[in-house]
């Protein structure tokens, strides 16, 4: 096995890996990426189903919308019964609000369907947020939301569960362990062995750094990205205020996709 040996040029980036956790989305995507062990690990502590089996596991997976705003989910899993898994690392609170919950759901949905099938045909979704802080405000380790009938109190029963996970949750359990784990900057100090050693890949053996520091770099050219578009994003907008209405004409000069100018005007209030 090769560790990663540090010169000057690297050592930058080797000194922001290094103090990485796992609530970092940057990193816990990486992580995770593919790797259907760790993956499962996760998601049976939280939702405490030890019979629980990932069939696949990605990240960084975009849901685009034609009419609004597209979404980019964390961790996307499908286990082998074919429940559908986004999970979330959200740092900041305003994050987690939620509104944000539901359109993940929504999207989620809506990239599960295809024209014709049955409505019962939709698989079972969760979608679930690992939050730095406590954002339900009731100290618990994890909140599980679902839709429920007022006036009886029994459960709608749409098979869309929402999960909240509280990160500052510090207990003796599983999933006060599990949140620990997410806080350790050293992966000697995580006591999960099977997500150790994933962090520990991506922070010390050679191919696991040079995994992260391509995926920083992709991150950076993304942003830069993203920021031209959220300029071209107000360009746009301002040119439909003023009266042009020519789609094409705004994407021309605006250097936009049509779907990218259809977002501009529809939902200006969500950059």
């Amino acid at each position: 096995m090769r560790f990663v040996q540090l010169d000057e040029k690297n050592e930058e980036r080797m000194n922001a890996i290094r103090k990485f956790t796992l609530m970092d989305d940057t990193f816990m995507t990486q992580v995770f990426s593919g790797d259907k062990e760790s993956t499962q690990e996760l998601l049976r502590i939280i939702l405490k189903r030890k019979d629980l089996t990932v069939a696949r596991s990605a990240t960084q997976l975009t849901i685009g919308n034609l009419f609004g705003r597209s979404v980019r989910l964390d961790i996307y899993a499908t286990d082998d019964s074919g429940k559908q898994y986004d999970i979330e690392v959200q740092q900041e609170d305003k994050g987690a609000a939620p509104e944000r919950a539901r359109l993940n759901s929504a999207m989620f949905d809506s990239r599960l369907t295809t024209s014709g099938e049955k409505y019962s045909d939709l698989p079972e979704t969760y979608i679930i947020f690992i939050t730095a802080n406590d954002v339900l405000g009731d100290g618990l380790p994890v909140y599980n939301i679902e839709r429920t009938i007022q006036e009886t109190g029994k459960l709608f029963h749409d098979r869309a569960h929402i999960v909240y996970v509280n990160g500052a949750y510090r207990g003796t359990d599983e999933i006060g362990a599990l949140m620990q784990d997410f806080r350790c900057d050293d992966y000697r100090d995580i006591r999960n062995p099977k997500i150790r050693a994933r962090v520990k890949y991506f922070k010390e053996e050679t191919e696991g750094v040079a995994a992260m520091c391509k995926t920083m770099q992709v991150i950076v050219d993304r942003e830069r990205e993203d920021a031209e578009v959220a300029k071209g994003k107000r360009i746009a907008l301002n040119l439909w205020k003023n009266g042009e209405h020519d789609l094409d004409k705004i994407a021309q000069t605006t250097e936009l996709s049509l779907e990218q100018v259809r977002e501009a005007i529809t939902e200006p209030c969500s950059a």
